[in-house]
């Protein structure tokens, strides 16, 4: 064997050993290439994130001067649900072929080899699935009110750790923009105002669903030629991990007593729920 393909054999190799465990195993949050102690601080920075930057969505939204007042009033609350997924999947497909060399034949005086193969193959699969989901929901007036949480989200003298692989934590998640844009819209086309002496003064309901799917994915096809067998061509090992970080955001009216969300506001968020986990069943592997 040539340096060249000792040398891709080790590449080949390298990229396949962080995923062998694929399918067999509970799978991690983490990343196989990734620290052993991030996993510990994963979750707690992501929701962190998630929740510092909801409260300077609504603040900087809150800004913006509307026919109705602020645009996500105290007497709002929001709900966060949260899930990771985390799906791999392993698959050994073994593929020979038995070689066998029989006497030459003569066809028309001419002397012609020839040879009889079988080919052999088979398949061992698994797939491992790992869910984590989690809800919370607060009181706008008690998270985005005036000095609230200041410590929680002072970035600068307590950072978040982005040093991981969540794109939760590594990236802009865009809840002010979405909210900018839909409440821009509200205020030009609004809901009918609410009667009764409990009623909020607000009623639009507003759902922020992101998801990020990652797939890592690698496999092994060693060639080979002896006697009598031979293989190669296809691969004999394939492994998948396939990680989905989903968050999902609904800004709206609490109910009479203040502490939970209205009918409207828990109908929207599990409509939404529903929805998203008929789309979790398509992305396993």
């Amino acid at each position: 064997m040539s340096s060249l393909s000792l040398r891709a054999t080790a590449i080949a190799l390298a990229l396949a050993i962080p995923l062998a465990g694929c399918g067999f195993t509970p799978p991690k949050l983490t990343e196989g290439w990734e620290a052993q102690d991030i996993g510990t601080d994963m979750v707690f920075n992501i929701k962190r994130n998630i929740f510092c930057e909801t409260i300077r969505a609504i603040r900087e939204v809150n800004k913006i001067p509307t026919s109705f007042g602020p645009a996500i009033p105290d007497d709002y609350g929001v709900q966060l649900q949260m899930t990771l997924t985390i799906a791999e999947s392993s698959a050994v497909t073994p593929n020979l072929t038995y070689n066998r060399t029989l006497t030459d034949g003569m066809e028309s005086g001419n002397s012609i080899g020839r040879s009889w193969g079988v080919g052999l193959s088979g398949e061992l699969s698994s797939t491992a699935t790992r869910t984590d989901t989690t809800y919370s929901y607060w009181g706008v007036s008690k998270i985005a009110g005036p000095g609230k949480n200041k410590k929680m989200c002072d970035v600068e003298d307590w950072p978040i750790n982005q040093n991981v692989s969540s794109l939760f934590v590594r990236s802009d998640l865009g809840i002010e923009r979405f909210l900018r844009d839909h409440v821009m819209a509200a205020d030009l086309l609004f809901s009918s105002k609410p009667t009764g002496d409990k009623k909020p003064e607000k009623v639009d309901v507003y759902s922020y669903d992101l998801k990020f799917a990652v797939v890592s994915s690698g496999g092994v096809s060693p060639q080979f030629k002896l006697i009598p067998l031979s293989g190669g061509g296809t691969p004999i090992l394939n492994v998948n991990r396939t990680r989905t970080h989903e968050l999902l955001l609904t800004f709206g009216p609490t109910g009479p007593n203040g502490f939970t969300p209205s009918d409207i506001s828990f109908s929207q968020h599990l409509t939404n729920q529903l929805n998203s986990s008929l789309g979790r069943r398509r992305l396993v592997p």
